[in-house]
This record gives C-alpha cells, structure tokens and sequence, in this order.
C-alpha cells in the first residue's frame, strides 16, 4: 500500500496505511526526480515524521528483527527438512548478532551493505546468509510492516575465483595402491563415478544395476538426514569398469550385510561423509602427496572425464 505520489498541484503525497486506516499526507514539496526518488528511498521515517506532526503519536507498532524473525523461521520449517531447518536457525542466529534489536523498519541497505563488508564469509556463504535475511524482510514486506526489501537494493558479492585442487594421474595411482579395503573401493568408485560424498554414503544396493551397467543417484544424507540431491533431480550415470570392479568387490564385503553399499566399520549406515574424507586425508600423508577430501576426489573425476573427452553429464 506504502506509495509516494503527486497530486494535481503538483506537491509529493505520501500514502500509507496506520492501523487499519488510510492517510495521505503532504509533504508541501513541490515534485521533482530528485525529491521523488529521495522520498522513495526515505519513505518509513519522512512519513512517520508527517503523521506524528498531525496526530501527535508514534504511527507504527515497531518489532524487532530478532522477535519477528524467530516467527518466520519457525512458521515456515515445514518448507524445510530437518538438517535445513537446522541450517536456516544457525544462520538466522548469526544474523541475530547484527541485526536482532533492530527494529524492522530501521534496516537499511546501508547496515546490509556493511554487514557483508564486515562479516569475513565467502561470497558463497554470504548468498546463503542473505536467503534466510530476504525470507525474514520479504515476510515482512507482505505483511506491510516495512514499505521495501532493503537487500533488495544490496548486490551479492562477486564469487572468488581460487585454483581448483585435484589429484593429478600419478597422485591418483599412488592412492588406489597404497589403499585396502572398503577404502580402495571408495577411492576407486568416486574417480570414475564423480559422485558427491553426501551422495556416496546414501546409495543402496538397488540403485546398481550390474546388468545395464548404470547407477541412480537420487538421495544424500546429511548429518543422518536423508533428503533429494543438492540438484533436486534424479541421475542416471553409466557404470564404468573401474566403477563396477568397485562396487563388485564391496559387495564381497557388504551385499549381505545392509541396504547400503558404503558402511562404517561397526557395520552401521554413514551418517556423513567427514570421516572417509579424514580416512583419505591419513592416506594422502602416508603417500607423501598434498591432502585431499572426497570433494577433491570428485573435482579429480570430473578433471579426468574431460582430459578423455567425456561429456560434462
């Protein structure tokens, strides 16, 4: 409803609701770009101005980001699963250090704008930060509490661009040769299947097909939360050999033991990937080569299929 506009003499009005009730209020400026686009970015507190000076009375219930925000994110938990859910209350936390006793109408794109510059995350958590901060302002804007989404006016932070690491041809031999076990397997697997390790340590045993040659990747688990893919699609990928000695092998080890391919050595489901990746880390040391991660095994995967020509999906 909140609108700056002119009437027929010319003079900036502006137009808003208070408690039910509209008030049209004259500025007794004259109309121009430059006024109109200032009352546009000032329009909360010129127009609190203008009422109090009438009725003599704060003309908004104020609410803080903190108080309104804790609502938000637990009305819409439902949009989320679990481990998300958990996600979106730390990140809402953080932001509560900043803006929390800030009331809603008096966050600008200013105080945004210094928060990223402060605040020391990557451009990639920042983006994830400034998701739940719009939820919680864009809320608010529906519910007319504040008259624009200030981060709306704020740019995200340009990404960093950092050299990739991956393990070059050597290094990934070294690996597989020095590695035994379920390890060997996983080592194998991830460098010709390219699989995320959220992924890797959600797939079952029906999503092989041994016949088609191919594996279904649907699912990841996250902190033991089974939710769809980071891309929210179903992939299909072809069994390459080394993949399929891989897997052909780990079912010598847990085919008959669960639903899952991967297990921990207590013979229990992965609840997440952190310690295959300390377990890789441990190898890397003991071949004498940089460390890496099931992250770094992927990019190497990845890297790999290109150099031979492989098509990018």
């Amino acid at each position: 409803m909140a609108k700056v506009t002119v009437n027929k003499y010319n003079i900036i009005i502006l137009d808003d609701t208070v408690e039910g009730k509209r008030h049209r209020l004259t500025t007794g400026k004259k109309s121009n770009p430059r006024l109109l686009s200032w009352y546009e970015k000032h329009f909360n507190e010129e127009f609190i101005k203008l009422y109090e000076h009438k009725f003599g009375k704060v003309s908004q219930n104020l609410i803080t980001f903190k108080e309104y925000g804790e609502m938000i994110i637990k009305i819409t938990k439902n949009n989320r699963n679990e481990f998300s859910q958990k996600e979106e209350i730390q990140r809402f936390n953080t932001l509560c250090n900043t803006f929390g006793e800030m009331d809603l109408i008096d966050i600008k794109a200013s105080h945004i704008v210094k928060w990223q510059n402060d605040c020391g995350f990557a451009p990639k958590t920042i983006k994830n930060y400034r998701g739940t901060l719009n939820l919680v302002l864009e809320m608010a804007l529906c519910d007319e509490i504040i008259t624009k989404n200030p981060l709306r006016f704020v740019k995200v932070p340009k990404k960093e661009h950092k050299e990739v690491e991956i393990f070059n041809q050597n290094e990934m031999a070294a690996l597989i040769n020095k590695a035994t076990g379920q390890l060997k397997n996983i080592l194998l697997f991830i460098l010709f299947t390219g699989l995320r390790g959220s992924e890797l340590i959600a797939l079952r045993w029906h999503d092989i097909d041994f016949n088609a040659e191919t594996i279904t990747v649907d699912t990841r688990i996250r902190e033991g939360v089974e939710d769809v893919t980071k891309s929210k699609r179903i992939r299909i990928i072809d069994m390459l050999p080394q993949a399929k000695d891989a897997l052909k092998n780990q079912q010598l080890r847990t085919g008959l033991k669960n639903d899952f391919v991967f297990l921990t050595q207590y013979g229990t489901p992965y609840v997440k990937p952190s310690n295959i990746s300390e377990a890789i880390k441990r190898l890397c040391t003991e071949c004498n080569i940089k460390e890496g991660t099931l992250q770094t095994l992927r990019r190497s995967c990845n890297t790999l299929m290109k150099q031979y020509g492989m098509p990018n999906d």
